[in-house]
Formats: structure tokens, C-alpha cells, sequence
């Protein structure tokens, strides 16, 4: 008995051949029909499965496209950007933080490039880790200079707090970190500044979420005027900290002429770290200083030691 339509085909015959009255024309028409949908059902089954594992690695690649996106500039900037919106907004109050490496000049003279990349990522990954647990947004590096700002992009009232605390971080970070020519903990100066900025995101190919106004000028001569191993405030940062009750013990430098800026009053965090102001210009610190700072490392220089 013929069963299907390829047995009819090997028999030479066709379904016309079987009488329509004959009941096998219209089980094989039938066996034909359901195999047919079962051969379509396991096709689908098998598309479907694709397409899931398709779109599973395009959303595996997206995130990894938004964290590297996220890592250069913030999410909400980014979602901003991704919507096709003009990225600049003015905010009455942030902190601004500017930071950099003690003798760096001396160092980048002495080393060779890629050992002076090796100490800075060392250093900067540190820093980095500390802007995520401080809630703080790192803006930019240029060559030794970290810059750092809290109140933007995302406004919060404790923002001169948070950029204390990582400035604290900053300084203790350093110090896990060799002097490539001394072998001694790497020392940095810190600057932080409260007012007024404009952020926004400026160029299209490889586009800058940067931060302009006073502000940032007046942060930056506060890093430049500092004093290794300690943080520097200005007035403004000082009287914000009061308003926010943050938990540092904060002294006078007193009046000092600022370039650019004239006669500023200005003021150290006390006890950060294991510096004072009076600490060794060529980044070096006291055996006694060393002693009380308990997590420096002393530590044999794996970036480039002098001959």
C-alpha cells in the first residue's frame, strides 16, 4: 500500500492516478500536509533559536559599546548625546579638583616614555577606583594633571565633601605608588576650588564632556600654589564645607598672592596622609613620617631607577 507521495514518485505514479473515492489518496494528502508543517515548525524552532542567540550577542556588545561609552562620558551625557540633544547646562555650584605628581618634570627627564605610562596608569587606576566610591566625576588627565569635579553632571549638595574625601584618597593612593628615581611613595599636590561652571560636551570626533569658568582657573592655581603631600583650599571650598558640616579638621595657610587672582586667604586639610607642608620638594618623606602613615610600602622602583 502506498503511504506517501515520494512512494507514489518511485512507483512512476501520481496522486491524480488514485481515484478520488479511494480513501489512501486522501491519507497520503494528508501524511503529506502534517509532515510538511512539521518540517516548517522545526525550521522556525531553529530560526527562532538563532535570532535569540543573535540578539543576545548584540546586547552583549551593546553593553560592552555603553560601558566604554559611559567610561568617557557620563551616562546621562551620553543618553543626551544618543538622542540627538545639545549637551550644555550651567550649574550656581560644584568642586573642582585639580592634582599632580611632585618633580613629575624631573621624572619624565630621567625615565623613558613607556616606564612614565607604567607610573601614571599605576597611579590613576587608584584614582579612578576612588572617584566611583566617592561619587565623584573624574573629567579629565593631561599628562601628570588628574582633574576632578563633584556637583556635575549630577547635582548634589554635598559636593565640596565628596571631593575632599577623594583628594584624602588621592593623597593616600600616591603613596602606594614608587618614586621612579627615588624609590620613595610618590607625592602630589591638590588644589580644590567651589564655584560656578559650565559643562558640556564640545567637538564631534572624539567628543570632550568639559567643564569652563573661574572656577576651574581658580582650582587649578590652588594645585599650583599647594604644597606636596597636602590638599589646598580656597576660601569658597572652605565656606562650603562648613555649610555642609564635612568631617575634616581644616587650617588657615593664611593670605598668599595667587597668580592671576592677587592676595587669596587659603587653607590646608590637616593630617592627610603622612606629609606636612614642610615635606622634601623631591618627594622623598621622613622616617618618621613613613612610620606613622602605616600603609606606604617602601619598595624597590619597577618603573626606572638611576644609574
Amino acid at each position: 500500500m502506498v503511504k506517501s507521495l515520494k512512494e507514489l514518485a518511485e512507483k512512476s505514479l501520481k496522486i491524480s492516478d488514485i481515484p478520488r473515492s479511494d480513501s489512501t489518496r486522501e491519507l497520503i494528502l494528508l501524511k503529506h500536509q502534517r509532515s510538511t508543517e512539521f518540517d516548517l515548525m522545526q525550521r522556525l524552532e531553529a530560526t527562532t533559536a538563532e535570532l535569540k542567540r543573535t540578539a543576545a550577542a548584540l546586547e552583549r556588545e551593546k553593553d560592552k559599546t555603553d560601558r566604554l561609552l559611559h567610561s568617557m562620558l557620563p551616562p546621562e551625557v551620553a543618553h543626551k548625546l544618543k538622542s540627538g540633544d545639545r549637551v550644555q547646562e550651567s550649574f550656581d555650584s560644584a568642586t573642582v579638583l585639580f592634582s599632580d605628581i611632585v618633580t613629575f618634570t624631573v621624572i619624565a627627564s630621567r625615565c623613558q616614555p613607556h616606564q612614565i605610562v607604567q607610573l601614571l596608569n599605576e597611579m590613576y587606576t587608584r584614582f579612578d577606583d576612588a572617584t566611583e566610591s566617592n561619587g565623584v566625576y573624574k573629567v579629565e588627565t593631561i599628562g601628570d594633571a588628574y582633574m576632578v569635579v563633584g556637583g556635575i553632571p549630577s547635582r548634589v549638595p554635598d559636593h565640596a565633601t565628596r571631593v575632599v574625601s577623594q583628594a584624602i584618597d588621592m593623597v593616600r593612593l600616591a603613596q602606594e605608588v614608587a618614586h621612579p628615581i627615588t624609590g620613595a611613595p610618590v607625592q602630589i599636590r591638590v588644589g580644590i576650588h567651589t564655584g560656578p561652571a559650565v559643562a558640556g560636551v564640545v567637538g564631534q570626533k572624539m567628543p570632550r564632556y568639559c567643564l569652563f569658568g573661574d572656577t576651574v582657573n581658580v582650582a587649578s592655581r590652588m594645585e599650583s600654589h599647594g604644597v606636596p603631600g597636602r590638599i589646598h583650599l580656597s576660601a569658597d571650598c572652605k565656606r562650603k564645607l562648613d555649610e555642609e558640616r564635612g568631617p575634616f579638621a581644616v587650617e588657615p595657610r593664611g593670605g598668599i598672592e595667587i597668580k592671576g587672582k592677587g592676595h587669596m586667604e587659603t587653607f590646608f586639610v590637616a593630617s592627610v596622609g603622612n606629609s606636612e607642608a614642610g615635606g622634601d620638594p623631591e618627594g622623598g618623606t621622613s622616617a618618621s613620617n613613613g612610620a606613622a602613615g602605616g600603609s606606604v610600602r617602601q619598595k624597590e622602583s619597577s618603573v626606572c631607577r638611576l644609574q
